[in-house]
């Protein structure tokens, strides 16, 4: 296992120590967003969190708090409550004053995995990364959402089989497949739920993707830090 961490959680002395091995910093981005009954509100974000871990255990670096300033989500797209939902133009600000911050603080590989799937969401962080990269060619800026690198192993999912899968992985606490209604197919409309069914969720599933991405992420990142280095 490489040298990593959670920033927070660090002293500096800490922290230099695994930048100066691998000066890579992950980015997990989530929302406070409904995924219907049976999974927790940060379901992006805590997502997201644990698939930086894995990640930085592959290949050094260190793993920033959840970022949950989020756009595009199912509040205005489907009405669900128990979300909060911010502008574009607050997302941009962050986001680039963000990547602006971890320049200055050395790091050379700067990576945005972002578990929430809104279209502008994705839009935005990805104008606002292309831009940055574009004026600090010095460093590696990669930003994804985690169902790109996941393509092959399980489709793009809102609160379905995919995301309560990783969700149970990671925490199985935080899920209660009993409060899937009985009798009916979960639906976008009535339930906030988009592909297969979330009955159908297992650990092993959510195991599956984990190391799916992970072998694949961890290659391109390896392959940034070299190139970077």
């Amino acid at each position: 296992m490489k040298l990593w961490g959670h920033f927070e959680r660090l002293r500096p002395a800490q922290i230099d120590r695994i930048k100066n091995a691998a000066p890579i910093v992950y980015v997990p981005w989530g929302a406070i967003e409904w995924h219907s009954y049976h999974n927790p509100v940060g379901l992006d974000g805590l997502k997201a969190h644990a698939l930086c871990e894995h990640l930085a255990q592959a290949t050094g670096g260190l793993v920033l708090p959840v970022f949950w300033v989020a756009t595009d989500t199912i509040k205005p797209f489907k009405g669900f409550g128990h979300t909060l939902n911010f502008s574009e133009e607050t997302l941009g600000a962050v986001t680039k004053e963000l990547l602006e911050q971890l320049a200055d603080e050395g790091f050379r590989v700067i990576v945005l995995l972002t578990g929430h799937y809104g279209a502008a969401h994705g839009q935005v962080i990805s104008e606002v990364t292309q831009s940055f990269a574009s004026e600090h060619p010095e460093l590696s800026v990669w930003a994804l959402a985690d169902y790109m690198a996941l393509e092959g192993c399980s489709p793009p999912n809102h609160a379905a089989r995919g995301e309560t899968s990783l969700m149970m992985l990671f925490d199985r606490e935080l899920v209660d497949l009993d409060a899937v209604p009985e009798g009916e197919a979960p639906t976008l409309d009535g339930h906030g739920v988009a592909g297969e069914d979330p009955r159908l969720s297992t650990v092993e599933y959510g195991a599956r993707q984990l190391d799916w991405l992970v072998r694949k992420c961890s290659e391109q990142i390896t392959r940034m830090l070299e190139d970077k280095g």
